[in-house]
């Protein structure tokens, strides 16, 4: 049976026209940006705590809930819309009510987690709703992964599928932290190796080749693929050696080191490849551009780190300073995730059209480069003339920006937005 007529049969069976499915993705946009509005807001509540000494809720409880609300309420939900936008052949083709379901699934549970974690940290109900996440994940990978065997194989499709494996690899690091803590090795090398384990394997291969996927969708569109095959095999064999470099802290043998910094070149030597086959990507004006090539900026940086973590004395540096962990990954997370999914959202949507939502991405800009910059320069001891409570108050006012921009791009997305075709 053909795609068109796969198509059609379920639109008989499920009453459900294309366009059914473009208000799903609209409401599934309005709650993804308003979830990053709120995401940021929390963001801004941490950088508080040292500067006014909150009395309610735990620092480290709202760090949970801003942490895991970002991937389940924000990263995941919006690239899950970016899938749905870009690839019309596997949506159109999946039953409406896998996607409201999927949907409906992973937002409760993440704003389950925002509300729970506050007030009782790692406890039954977080951690049901941290559980309810990751099986959203998986009813979403697994629904795509089907109907993805039933095409042909492109680039693209390939990232998508790999994506998807990494997520499910990485549901292994939630889930060994209970057996843990049972065993008494809570705070444990092995507990902490085992929360980097999810933490890599989202960033570094979720994350990263969900956006590979679209990066190569786009590429498809307009012109052959030249490199696509060998930029994926090298990031594919890389990504599970990367780990390593998650791992150096603990002093492992040099064994570790080696393979750790052989991965990261082999990302590095996939990126120049990538760089050749992204020049042919048409951007309909200046702000998709510049969002698009801070995004690449940003996934560079991130892989010439990861190189450099892979020497003993940086990983050490890397590793005392919780100032340039939080850099790192909010390059990772704000920098090539969200710039690059703005710049993709602009180029689906009549949102480009909007001074609020052009206003607003600069302010988003505007406050990730100087509170990054700022981070850096305060690790790296260049801001030892300036008090510590000036330094406070200066990231607290830089950070603001988060939230006044992501409201205004929020704002700048009406219930009538068109999605293009």
């Amino acid at each position: 049976m053909n795609v068109i007529s796969r198509q059609s049969e379920f639109c008989i069976i499920t009453g459900k026209t294309d366009t059914g499915y473009f208000v799903l993705q609209k409401r599934l946009l309005r709650i993804c940006l308003f979830n990053f509005f709120l995401l940021a807001l929390i963001g801004l509540l941490l950088r508080a705590y040292p500067i006014f000494h909150i009395p309610f809720f735990t620092y480290k409880n709202v760090l949970h809930a801003h942490s895991h609300f970002a991937f389940g309420g924000w990263v995941i939900p919006v690239l899950l819309f970016l899938i749905l936008k870009f690839f019309p052949e596997i949506r159109t083709a999946v039953a409406y009510h896998h996607w409201r379901n999927s949907i409906v699934l992973m937002l409760v549970s993440a704003y389950g987690m925002l509300l729970s974690f506050p007030f009782q940290g790692y406890g039954a109900v977080s951690i049901v709703f941290s559980t309810l996440s990751i099986a959203a994940g998986f009813y979403s990978g697994i629904i795509i992964r089907n109907e993805i065997r039933q095409h042909p194989r492109t680039v693209s499709h390939s990232f998508l599928l790999a994506g998807f494996f990494y997520y499910f690899l990485s549901a292994a690091g939630p889930l060994a932290t209970g057996p843990l803590i049972a065993m008494g090795k809570a705070g444990s090398a092995i507990y902490y190796n085992a929360i980097y384990f999810y933490l890599h394997f989202q960033y570094n291969g979720f994350f990263t080749f969900i956006v590979l996927a679209l990066l190569y969708k786009m590429v498809e569109q307009h012109q052959p693929l030249t490199n696509g095959k060998r930029v994926f095999r090298l990031l594919n064999i890389a990504c599970i050696p990367a780990y390593f470099l998650s791992v150096l802290w603990t002093q492992p043998s040099i064994i570790l080191y080696v393979t750790g910094g052989a991965a990261a070149l082999l990302q590095v030597i996939a990126v120049i490849w990538l760089l050749k086959d992204i020049k042919g990507i048409g951007w309909k004006n200046d702000l998709q551009r510049l969002l698009f090539r801070i995004a690449i900026f940003a996934f560079i940086v991130k892989l010439v780190l990861q190189l450099l973590s892979a020497f003993p004395s940086i990983a050490e540096l890397a590793y005392q300073n919780r100032n340039f962990i939080i850099a790192y990954l909010h390059l990772v997370l704000l920098g090539f995730v969200s710039v690059f999914v703005f710049a993709a959202i602009l180029k689906s949507t009549t949102l480009s059209h909007s001074r609020l939502m052009y206003s607003g991405i600069l302010f988003f800009l505007f406050a990730f480069i100087t509170t990054e910059l700022l981070l850096v320069l305060q690790a790296g001891g260049y801001l030892s003339f300036i008090q510590s409570s000036i330094y406070l108050w200066l990231l607290f006012g830089l950070s603001s920006f988060f939230p006044v921009g992501l409201l205004l791009v929020w704002i700048s997305c009406p219930g009538r937005i068109l999605l293009r075709a």
